[in-house]
């Protein structure tokens, strides 16, 4: 019996062993087939590739726009240990973080984008919460967006979450009272008489390049200025958008265009590698960006210019010239138009304060139709850029008196006139950080 099982086992091991050596021989049979059939029809196969790869980027370029994000904890925080308690660690770096002192107060005056026009369909009602304000952000069906405050002044539900639009009417999905275009209740169920007095606060709103835009002012004052459509985001195509969280006061922010000393600083670097920046002896085999630029205030008081000149050398050659003229509309919009050899492309810059010291900042691109793949790469390229300022902004602190020096000069001139958006009645940082909200 013992001989009996013995040899079955034999053969059972010889039978796995067989087995094993069969897959192997499979496997690699499979493999060959694959790379005689890649050899063979390696023409073929590589133009299949070509084509994919071309009709993606037609198709990003003309039908599906571009879109990046990065949240707050995406950028600027590889110092700090990986694993499973990264969270905290980020939470932890940024409690400790001391933000600097006599910081301005963290909602200027002026206008501030809170929903991109594409995503507010007529109909359509969407919560946001910015400026220390809760909003309720809707389309009516005359296509025309509005912003009330997001609290019923019955019971208090949101607005915004559960309402519904009823012709250009706003109604609270608590008890279904409606309000009209200018805030006013028109309908109770069950009440005849709407008793008079009960409304909602309505807040000034355009809507231009590309997104819906509310006006703040601390002191309660109509716009103090209106802005047109650009002709470009009118006229040209929309190629995307990046959008990113950035942990500091918003006045950081458009200061940067001042800032021209940053530029080479830290935006030098080639896209494509950073080696070049790391071993300077390969820098200008790579490549790497010059910049030079000049702020200037603008004709009226609250506008501001930036003209840069980008140069993109390899071998002591400009192979890329870009020449950019940002123009900076009030303390959250800015318009940079863009001029380089393949053709203009324009992106719009909203910055909004969603908390004291947490700000989102969307640039859109608009572009040609000839030339809608290059605005596509620049929603990409752009971003890239953009990402090496916002690792240093969410980790440093405001500095109310720096020890300027003589390239800085732009910097002082910046901040004059960014004081302007600031009233005597402006929410203070410290009020705002003890009470975000009015809980």
């Amino acid at each position: 019996m013992a001989i009996k099982d013995f040899t079955e086992n034999g053969k059972n091991c010889q039978e796995t062993k067989i087995d094993k050596i069969t897959l192997i021989n499979v496997i690699f049979g499979a493999i060959f087939t694959v790379l005689e059939f890649a050899f063979k029809y390696f023409k073929l196969l590589l133009l299949i590739l070509i084509v994919f790869i071309v009709i993606y980027v037609l198709y990003k370029s003309y039908c599906s726009p571009v879109f990046y994000s990065k949240e707050l904890s995406d950028v600027g925080f590889d110092h700090l240990p990986k694993g499973k308690d990264r969270s905290f660690h980020v939470i932890r770096a940024q409690k400790s973080r001391r933000f600097g002192s006599k910081l301005p107060p963290p909602y200027p005056n002026g206008w501030f984008s809170l929903v991109e026009s594409r995503d507010l369909k007529v109909g359509g009602v969407v919560a946001v919460n910015a400026l220390g304000l809760n909003l309720c952000v809707y389309r009516g069906e005359d296509g025309t967006a509005r912003v009330v405050d997001a609290y019923c002044p019955h019971l208090g539900a949101n607005l915004a979450v559960g309402g519904n639009v009823y012709g250009n009417c706003i109604e609270c999905p608590f008890h279904l009272w409606k309000f009209g275009e200018n805030g006013q209740c028109v309908s109770i169920p069950d009440t005849n008489t709407v008793p008079k007095g009960i409304s909602i606060k309505t807040h000034p709103s355009m809507e231009i390049d590309g997104s819906v835009w509310i006006w703040y002012d601390a002191e309660g004052r109509p716009p103090l200025w209106t802005v047109d459509e650009s002709n470009e985001t009118k006229n040209w195509g929309y190629r995307g958008r990046n959008e990113f969280y950035v942990n500091a006061h918003i006045q950081e922010i458009p200061e940067n265009g001042a800032d021209v000393a940053h530029l080479n600083a830290v935006h030098s670097a080639s896209l494509l590698t950073d080696v070049g920046h790391k071993y300077q002896f390969l820098k200008n085999i790579i490549g790497h960006h010059n910049w030079s630029a000049e702020w200037s205030k603008g004709e009226a008081d609250h506008l501001a210019q930036i003209k840069i000149a980008h140069q993109y050398i390899i071998m002591k050659y400009d192979v890329f010239p870009i020449d950019v003229t940002a123009h900076q509309i009030g303390p959250a919009h800015v318009r940079l138009y863009f001029s380089c050899p393949l053709g203009p492309m324009i992106i719009i810059q909203s910055v909004t304060p969603v908390t004291p010291l947490l700000q989102k900042v969307v640039h859109r691109v608009y572009t040609p139709n000839y030339n809608a793949i290059l605005g596509a790469a620049l929603v990409i390229m752009e971003a890239y850029q953009f990402t090496r300022d916002v690792a240093i902004w969410n980790n440093k602190r405001y500095v109310s008196s720096p020890a300027y020096v003589k390239s800085d000069k732009n910097i002082r001139a910046f901040r004059t006139w960014f004081s302007q958006f600031y009233s005597e009645t402006s929410l203070s940082m410290r009020d705002a950080m003890q009470s975000p909200y009015d809980w």
